[in-house]
């Protein structure tokens, strides 16, 4: 597929002209004729400009009277876009992009949206200094047949490539971008490497680990400063980093010679970093220190949490180290609230099967049960179901292993098998504190399936997790454990199987067919003459989704309704596959049914499908 920068754009004319930048008057002129901005929005951009430009400062450094405030040089575009107009036609946002493309298309010169994953760092540190970047807010994009690509923010100002002719004594071509994308490049790029390089120059190649201080806050780019301890400063870029790109998991990898930085984004690793073996050493004792963990202790592995504070929102981050032959790895699960704390009608229940599952989880009794296997989004389901019952008339009591996220509206206990609290010795304490909503992390024990099952028939709402791969496995999986089929039948009230499939990125979608290999493989009965009904989409590929023309996951589910015939069935202590048959009779879609249905709706692609399918079969 063909992506939306592939990085060989034509590069005539390179020379709009030489001429000083825009000022604000003309940018809008220039917007006017291209039918951006009318001469009423204009106009009132105009009045208004020293208000906005204010509004600019403000956002960008947080103060209009600082000294910082008095460095930052607004850009006629960021008052313009700060002005939070729509385009006459469309509707489209007035922002530093459409800006940043009407000035690459009035002047020939290509536009270019900025992939932080794909900006080559050493590239950019070793071309440019980091002042001289700011300053001019341009940085090195690649270097190709033409000479070295370098993206600015005005194809029109001839200064500033003057400037950069003079510094860089190489054939130059440019690319336009906006100036947030660029200066969020130059924050990554030179504030990381310049505390990563600062650290390994103090620390020595053979150190280790050194006295780090207690993390309260992650500061954002722009408030890290070349006053901070360099290992505190690349951490706290490490984490802003992973926040903005979406992350769910940050790999802390040591090698023969260096350490590798991964992140895990929409379930997929991308490399970020690379990083000397001694810098590897000092940021693993930061993240160890934050942790709550023994930086001593190298070989045992060890778990540990850390709740961070950035732009008064709160993250929590649970962190395992373990020894490999190259040293200690470490592993930062990141759980954003957004995410985990989602509403029930975010997950991606269709209307009938959130109607199904809302009767569930408001029954006055019983016992709900969530599977699939891990990465499935099973905790996030059971935290939105708890913040959909909590209310102060309720008392809501889990037992997790562990605490994946603490919210103030329950009470939530730890798994600790050192003072022998385990899932079936929390439960029995529970029902003594007088709960009405029970929620056991999971259920993989015969002890803790039978406190369940009582907890339930003793008029408690209990949910509860297992590894299953559907929902019909749930209740064998529980009668295999000890339960009674009897029991399970008077107290099951429905069984959730989910998975996680990748979203199509919305802002690269097309629309296209099924070829004949692609419906056999998905084993569709469709006849010949049918098949050019049956439309699809998928992602081009733009920097929004990384190329990959996905961009954010959903819920794929098979509910399993335990109704008369369901029961008479388990209390009859039937296999998997006869419950499983029997609820397919009853209108139960399967899992492999529902993602053909994500399908149908344009929701997710085709390989998503049959990787689903492989997986579930």
């Amino acid at each position: 597929m063909k992506p939306e920068n592939p990085g060989r754009e034509p590069h005539e004319p390179q020379r709009p002209g030489v001429r000083p930048a825009f000022d604000l008057e003309e940018l809008l002129g220039l917007l006017e004729r291209r039918g951006l901005v009318d001469s009423e929005g204009a106009k009132g951009i105009l009045s208004r400009a020293t208000t906005l430009r204010s509004r600019v400062v403000k956002e960008r450094v947080g103060s209009v009277r600082s000294q910082a405030a008095a460095r930052y040089a607004v850009t006629p575009a960021e008052i313009i876009a700060a002005a939070g107009l729509a385009q006459p036609e469309g509707g489209r946002p007035v922002d530093e992009d459409a800006i940043a493309e009407a000035l690459a298309a009035e002047s020939g010169v290509p536009y270019h949206k900025i992939d932080p994953l794909q900006v080559d760092n050493d590239l950019v540190a070793k071309t440019l200094s980091r002042p001289f970047a700011r300053h001019h807010v341009a940085i090195p994009l690649r270097r190709d047949a033409d000479g070295l690509c370098v993206t600015v923010i005005d194809p029109f100002d001839g200064t500033l490539r003057e400037q950069l002719e003079s510094v860089l004594p190489e054939d130059l071509h440019y690319v336009v971008a906006a100036k947030s994308d660029i200066l969020r490049a130059i924050d990554r790029v030179y504030g990381f490497r310049s505390s990563v390089s600062r650290a390994e120059q103090e620390l020595g190649p053979g150190h280790q680990s050194g006295k780090l201080v207690q993390l309260v806050e992650v500061k954002s780019n722009d408030e890290l400063s070349n006053s901070d301890e360099h290992v505190v400063a690349a951490v706290d870029y490490l984490l802003n980093y992973a926040y903005e790109q979406r992350a769910s998991d940050i790999h802390l990898e040591p090698r023969t010679e260096d350490a590798a930085i991964r992140f895990r984004i929409d379930g997929i690793l991308h490399d970020i970093e690379t990083v000397p073996y001694a810098v590897h050493g000092a940021i693993t004792s930061r993240v160890k220190v934050m942790a709550g963990m023994n930086i001593a202790e190298r070989r045992k592995p060890q778990d540990g949490r850390i709740k961070t504070l950035r732009a008064e929102r709160e993250v929590e981050l649970r962190v395992s180290s373990m020894a490999t032959a190259f040293g200690e790895k470490i592993v930062i699960r990141v759980f954003d609230p957004t995410v985990l704390l989602a509403d029930i009608q975010e997950l991606g229940l269709a209307a009938g099967e959130r109607e199904l599952f809302e009767r569930w989880i408001t029954s006055p009794n019983g016992l709900v049960l969530v599977t699939g296997p891990t990465g499935s989004g099973k905790t996030t389901s059971l935290y939105s179901t708890l913040r959909y019952l909590a209310g102060p008339e309720i008392n809501i009591t889990s037992v997790e292993d562990p605490i994946e996220l603490v919210d103030p509206r329950f009470c939530q206990v730890q798994v600790n098998p050192q003072i022998d609290i385990s899932f079936a010795s929390a439960l029995r304490t529970i029902l003594r504190q007088d709960p009405d909503v029970i929620m056991v992390g999971e259920i993989r024990d015969r002890d803790t399936a039978q406190m369940a099952v009582q907890a339930a028939l003793t008029g408690h709402l209990v949910f509860s997790t297992v590894h299953t791969r559907n929902a019909a496995g749930a209740v064998t999986r529980l009668i295999e454990l000890g339960v009674e089929p009897f029991l399970l039948s008077s107290v099951l009230r429905g069984v959730m199987a989910q998975r996680l499939i990748r979203r199509i990125c919305q802002r690269c979608a097309v629309e296209g067919t099924l070829n004949a290999d692609q419906v056999q493989a998905l084993g569709l009965k469709v006849p010949a003459e049918r098949r050019e009904n049956l439309k699809v989409r998928w992602g081009e590929g733009c920097v929004e989704c990384r190329h990959t023309g996905l961009y954010g996951r959903t819920g794929v589910f098979e509910m399993l309704d335990v109704g008369r015939r369901i029961r008479k069935l388990v209390n009859q202590g039937k296999d998997a596959a006869e419950i499983a048959h029997a609820a397919r009779i009853e209108g139960m879609e399967p899992l492999r049914e529902a993602a053909l249905r994500k399908l149908a709706e344009g929701v997710t692609t085709y390989e998503e499908v049959v990787r689903l399918a492989a997986d579930v079969e």
